[in-house]
C-alpha cells in the first residue's frame, strides 16, 4: 500500500479494534472456520458478562472448539484460572484439543496429583498473576475447590453437561459443584440438554444462574403444569444456543447413512441357553445378584446374552463365585469381587450400599434358595461351553462381506468398524474371523485396555515413528497408534462402547453393530465416529438381526423407524429429543418389557403400548417441546449464518488490509489539515472529516473516522466508503492550516456533538447486555414472589389436611392435641401472611440494588480524541 497518512493515522486505531474483536481469535487457532461455531462463540462471551450460557450443538458440530474460542477469549481478556469439569475419560482428549487447536497448556489434576505435590499447587492456584488452566472431574472438581478456598476461579467450562442435569434430586458430584461455582461466569456443553423432561432444562441452566428459573417447584408449575411454552423460549433465548446438522448442510457437507439388516436363527443349543438365562433372570428371588442394583446388572446380562455365549459365561461365573461364597455364610458385602465387571456397561451409578446382607430369613431355607441358584447357573454356564460358535458370527461375516462389496463398488478403501458391548466377545469375534482366512494384521481391536499383544506392537511402532513429538500420554498415545493403524493398513477395527469415545474414524464409512444397544444415543455415538463432518462417502450401518426373536425385531424397529437413526443425513440426537425418552430411560422402559412378558400376545401388547407412547410424543406438543431448544426459525438461523460467513470474510480482508498499513505519523496532539484533492466532494461538497478514537478514559472503546457537512452536521457514511474516498488522497494534495476562531468554535460545536453521537453508539452496543440482566433480574423477583404464593398454598393445604384429619378422629384427646396443632398452623400462616408485602419490598429492594451494581460496570468516562480533522 502506498504511504497515506489519512489512513496510517486511522489504522493505529484500527488495528486495535481487530485485535480486540471475538474474530481475532480465529487468526492464531489451528481450525476450520465455520460460522455457526463462531456463531456460538459470538453468543457466549455475550453471555458471559450475565453468568454465562448452554452451548447445545448436536453432536458432531464442534462444541469443544467453541469453547476453546470462549476460553482464548478469556484468557486473552486476563483472566487466569479456568477449570474445566467433564467425565474423567475425557480429560487427556481435552488437554491435547487445546494444546494442538489453540496453543493452550492446561493440567490434568486428580487428588493423587495435587496430594504428591500439595503445597505447589496451592501456591500456584492462590497466584492470580500465573495462568492455571486446569482439566478435572466431575467428581474431583469440587473436592479441588474445597482443598484450595482461597483459589478464586473466573471461568469455567463444564463438559457432557447433561450428566449433571439432576443437579437438586441426583448425585452429590452435581450438588457440590452447583454450590461451589455459584457465580462464576461459566458454559455448559451438552448435545441433548433435554433428556427425559423439562426439569433437565431447570438443572442445566440453574448452573447458569440459579435465579433465571428459581425454585424446581416454580419452574414446574408455571413451564410443566401451566405449559407457559412461549416464557420458557423467550428465558432460553440468552443462555441456550443450539444448531442442528440441518442447519449448516449448506456449509459442512454431512453424508448420507445408509441402513441394512442381516437377518439369522439361532441353533438348538443358542436357544435353549437365551431360554434358560431368561427364566433365570425372571426369578422373584436372585441372591446372585445385589437387591438395590438388581435392574442394572440384569440389564447387562442382558446386553451380553445378545452379545455372546461367550461373554456370558465370565458373567455367571462371578455370579456363581458370589453365591458360593453367600453359601458358606461369608458377608454379602465380601461378596462383591468380581462385579466390576459389570459396571463398564452402565451409565447409572452403582450403589455400593447394595452389597448388603441378604433379609434375615431362616439360614437352611435361605441355603436351599442359594444351591438351587447355584444349579441353575452350572446349567447355564454348561449349555454355553457347548456352544462352539455363534449364528450371529455367521451374519457378521456377510455383514463384512456386503460392506466390503459396497467399498469396492463404489472404490472406497476397504474398512470396517465392528461394535461390541463385550471385550470377551470382541476377542472371540477377531479369533473366528482369522480362522476365515483374514490375516492377523487384517484385524485390529481397540477396548480401552490395550492388553492384546498386537496393540502393544502398534504403540511401540508408534512411539518409534513419533519419537520426540508431544508426550500425549499412553492411553491416548495407544488410541493415536491403533487408529492410525487402522487407517493405513487393517480392514476391520473391532471395537467396544467403552473404547469408542473420542474416535475420529471419518475415513471409514462401514459400521457394523453385533450387539445393538438398546440405548438410542449410544447408537447415535457408534454411527457418529464415522458419520461425521470430513466423511466423503455415505456411510453404511449393518446390524444384525435376530429372526426368531420378536421382542428383539420390534426394538429395532423403533430404533430405526421412531428414532431414524439408521437413515438419512442428520443422525439421531434431535429425532430423540424430540419423544423425549432417549437414553437410560429408554433402555429401562424396554427392560421392563423383556422382564415382565413371557408370551408372544404379552410382548405384542406392551411393545404396542410403548409405539402409541412414542407416538403421542411427536405430536403437536412434541415439536413445541423440541422448538423450546431452537432459538431461531430456519430461515433466521440460515441467515444469520450467511450473514457470519460474510462478517468473517469482511474481518479477514480487513486484517489484512490494515496490516499493509504503516506506522502512523501523527503522533499525539491535534493537526488541522485541509486538502486540495476533491475526491471528497463525491460524498459531501463541503465539511470535514475527523479522524481519531473514542475512549473510556485511556482505553479505545472504537476508532472514530467521521463526516460532517460545512454546517457541522454528522453525515452517515459507511466506514469502506470513506475509506475508498481517502485511498485517493495523496500525501502531496494535504496541507496544514490554521483554523481561524470562527472554525476553532464551530469545530468545538461539532466536537461536543460527535461526543454525543459516540456515546450514543457506544450505549446502543451495552445497552443488550443491561437490558438482558434488568428482566433477569425483575423475573426473578416475580419468581420470588411465586415462591412465597406457592408456600402460602402449601402451608394452607398442610391446614385442611389436619382438619381432616381431626374430623375423622374418634379420640377425644386426640382431637384436643390436632385442634392446638391446627391453632399453631394457622398462626404461622397469619404471621407469614403479614410478612409477605414487606418480602416483597425486600426482593424489589435486592433487586435494585444489583441492577445498579451490575451497570457500573458500562459507566464510562467518554473522551473523544481527535487527531485529525481534515477540511475539504
Amino acid at each position: 500500500m502506498k504511504h497515506n497518512l489519512l489512513l496510517e493515522q486511522y489504522s493505529k486505531y484500527k488495528k486495535i479494534e481487530l485485535e480486540e474483536s471475538p474474530f481475532h481469535f480465529l487468526l492464531n487457532a489451528n481450525i476450520e472456520l465455520n460460522p455457526h461455531q463462531i456463531n456460538a462463540f459470538c453468543a457466549a462471551i455475550q453471555a458471559l458478562k450475565t453468568g454465562g450460557i448452554v452451548l447445545a450443538d448436536e453432536v458432531g458440530l464442534g462444541k469443544t472448539i467453541e469453547a476453546g474460542l470462549v476460553l482464548k477469549y478469556v484468557i486473552d481478556s486476563g483472566k487466569n484460572h479456568i477449570l474445566i469439569s467433564l467425565p474423567a475419560s475425557l480429560r487427556k482428549q481435552w488437554e491435547i484439543e487445546l494444546l494442538e487447536k489453540f496453543g493452550l497448556t492446561s493440567y490434568i489434576l486428580d487428588k493423587q496429583t495435587v496430594e504428591k505435590d500439595f503445597k505447589y499447587w496451592a501456591s500456584r492456584l492462590t497466584d492470580s498473576s500465573k495462568q492455571s488452566i486446569i482439566i478435572t472431574s466431575y467428581a474431583y472438581s469440587s473436592k479441588l475447590m474445597k482443598a484450595f478456598p482461597k483459589a478464586k476461579w473466573d471461568f469455567i467450562i463444564i463438559d457432557e453437561a447433561h450428566n449433571l442435569r439432576n443437579v437438586f434430586h441426583g448425585t452429590k458430584r452435581a450438588k457440590n459443584l452447583f454450590e461451589l461455582s455459584k457465580g462464576i461466569p461459566k458454559i455448559l456443553l451438552t448435545a441433548t440438554p433435554l433428556q427425559n423432561s423439562l426439569t433437565d432444562l431447570h438443572g442445566l441452566i440453574s448452573f447458569i444462574d440459579p435465579r433465571i428459573f428459581g425454585s424446581e417447584k416454580v419452574f414446574v408449575k408455571r413451564y410443566v403444569n401451566d405449559q407457559d411454552y412461549a416464557d420458557l423460549k423467550h428465558e432460553l433465548l440468552p443462555v441456550l444456543y443450539r444448531t442442528l446438522r440441518k442447519d449448516v448442510a449448506k456449509y459442512m457437507n454431512f453424508k448420507k447413512r445408509i441402513c441394512k439388516t442381516v437377518d439369522f436363527s439361532l441353533s438348538v443349543d443358542e436357544i435353549e441357553l437365551y431360554q434358560r438365562v431368561n427364566d433365570f433372570l425372571k426369578r422373584d428371588i436372585l441372591y446372585s445378584i445385589p437387591t438395590s442394583n438388581r435392574g442394572l446388572i440384569i440389564l447387562v446380562i442382558r446386553k451380553l446374552l445378545a452379545s455372546s455365549s461367550f461373554a456370558l459365561i465370565e458373567t455367571f461365573e462371578v455370579l456363581k463365585q458370589r453365591l458360593e461364597k453367600l453359601y458358606q455364610g461369608t458377608r454379602s458385602a465380601n461378596a462383591q469381587e468380581g462385579f466390576d465387571l459389570f459396571w463398564s456397561y452402565v451409565e447409572d451409578e452403582i450403589d455400593e450400599s447394595g452389597f448388603e446382607e441378604p433379609d434375615d430369613e431362616d439360614t437352611v431355607i435361605q441355603k436351599q434358595y442359594i444351591k438351587s441358584e447355584i444349579d441353575e447357573i452350572d446349567e447355564i454356564i454348561t449349555v454355553a461351553n457347548r456352544i462352539s460358535t455363534n449364528a450371529k458370527l455367521q451374519a457378521l461375516k456377510s455383514a463384512i462381506k456386503i460392506a466390503f462389496d459396497y467399498q469396492q463398488e463404489h472404490e472406497i478403501s476397504q474398512k470396517v468398524v465392528v461394535f461390541t458391548e463385550s471385550k470377551r466377545t470382541q476377542k472371540y469375534i477377531a479369533n473366528e474371523l482369522r480362522k476365515e482366512g483374514y490375516q492377523d494384521d487384517d484385524i485390529v481391536l481397540f477396548n480401552g485396555d490395550f492388553d492384546d499383544a498386537m496393540s502393544k506392537e502398534l504403540y511401540r511402532a508408534w512411539q518409534v515413528k513419533n519419537f520426540g513429538k508431544v508426550n500425549y500420554g499412553r492411553s491416548v498415545e495407544y488410541k493415536h497408534a491403533i487408529v492410525d493403524y487402522f487407517k493405513n493398513n487393517a480392514k476391520i477395527l473391532i471395537c467396544t462402547d467403552a473404547g469408542s469415545e473420542g474416535l475420529n474414524l471419518q475415513f471409514c464409512n462401514a459400521v457394523i453393530n453385533y450387539d445393538l444397544p438398546w440405548n438410542p444415543m449410544k447408537i447415535e455415538q457408534r454411527i457418529g465416529r464415522c458419520h461425521r463432518y470430513g466423511q466423503r462417502n455415505d456411510v453404511v450401518a449393518i446390524n444384525l438381526l435376530n429372526t426368531q426373536n420378536a421382542a428383539d425385531q420390534r426394538v429395532y424397529e423403533i430404533l430405526s423407524k421412531k428414532f431414524e437413526l439408521f437413515e438419512g443425513v442428520f443422525g439421531a440426537s434431535d429425532i430423540a429429543l424430540g419423544v423425549l425418552e432417549s437414553g437410560v430411560s429408554f433402555e429401562k422402559m424396554i427392560l421392563e418389557i423383556y422382564q415382565s412378558c413371557n408370551t408372544t400376545a404379552e410382548f405384542k401388547k406392551a411393545f404396542d403400548k410403548l409405539d402409541r407412547k412414542l407416538n403421542a410424543k411427536r405430536d403437536k406438543k412434541a415439536k413445541q417441546l423440541r422448538s423450546l431448544l431452537l432459538t431461531e426459525s430456519s430461515n433466521a438461523k440460515e441467515a444469520s449464518l450467511d450473514k457470519t460467513k460474510e462478517e468473517i470474510a469482511e474481518y479477514l480482508r480487513e486484517v489484512e488490509y490494515w496490516s499493509d498499513c504503516t506506522e502512523a505519523r501523527v503522533e499525539g496532539g491535534l493537526r488541522y489539515l485541509e486538502v486540495d484533492n476533491e475526491c471528497m466532494n463525491m460524498l459531501c461538497e463541503h465539511g470535514t472529516l475527523f479522524i481519531g478514537s473514542f475512549c473510556n478514559s485511556t482505553s479505545l472503546l472504537f476508532p472514530v473516522l467521521l463526516l460532517c457537512n460545512s454546517e457541522g452536521t454528522y453525515i452517515n457514511v459507511s466506514e469502506p466508503e470513506l475509506v475508498e474516498v481517502i485511498e485517493k488522497i495523496n500525501d502531496s494534495d494535504v496541507h496544514t492550516f490554521s483554523p481561524s476562531k470562527d472554525e476553532s468554535e464551530a469545530y468545538k460545536r461539532v466536537y461536543d456533538k460527535l461526543c454525543s453521537e459516540m456515546l450514543l453508539k457506544y450505549q446502543k452496543q451495552t445497552s443488550p447486555v443491561i437490558e438482558y440482566n434488568k428482566r433477569k433480574i425483575e423475573n426473578w423477583e416475580r419468581i420470588q414472589m411465586d415462591q412465597l404464593v406457592a408456600d402460602y398454598q402449601d402451608m394452607q393445604a398442610e391446614i385442611e389436611a389436619i382438619q381432616h384429619q381431626e374430623k375423622a378422629s374418634t379420640n377425644f384427646y386426640e382431637k384436643i392435641d390436632i385442634r392446638k396443632k391446627i391453632a399453631e398452623k394457622k398462626k404461622a400462616l397469619e404471621s407469614y401472611q403479614a410478612a409477605f408485602h414487606q418480602k416483597g419490598t425486600e426482593f424489589k429492594t435486592e433487586g435494585d440494588k444489583e441492577i445498579a451494581e451490575f451497570n457500573k460496570q458500562f459507566d464510562v468516562n467518554p473522551v473523544l480524541i481527535i487527531n485529525i480533522v481534515l477540511k475539504f
